[in-house]
């Protein structure tokens, strides 16, 4: 049993490790952020699993659930709030329709 604990360790600090490389090498802000989101949400969750497993406690499964819950509710918002916030910012070259410009434009219009 432990050795199923161990490998959910080294698995979670694999993506973790795969995550940083990533927000590292990748060339543009949106690449790194999604990086930075979604590897370290399925790292920690392994994380938490494996050291629940190997500590063994109820509270340490408790505490390490609610460290889980509080990351997959904050993380998204966090990166959904920077992305919102970098785009205003910055100009992208986009392939397609910029959804956020055209609904700002048109909430700005209603607003008249």
């Amino acid at each position: 049993m432990y050795a199923f604990a161990e490998v959910l360790l080294v698995a979670g600090s694999a993506l973790a490790m795969i995550g940083g490389i990533g927000a590292y090498r990748f060339p543009d802000l949106f690449s790194r952020m999604h990086a930075a989101a979604k590897a370290p949400t399925l790292a920690l969750i392994l994380v938490a699993i494996g050291a629940a497993i190997e500590i063994g406690t109820l509270l340490a499964a408790t505490t390490l659930v609610l460290v889980v819950v509080l990351q997959l509710l904050s993380s998204p918002v966090g990166a959904h709030a920077l992305s919102r916030a970098s785009r205003r910012q910055m100009s992208i070259p986009l392939d397609d329709i910029d959804q956020l410009s055209r609904d700002e434009d048109r909430d700005e219009n209603t607003a008249r």
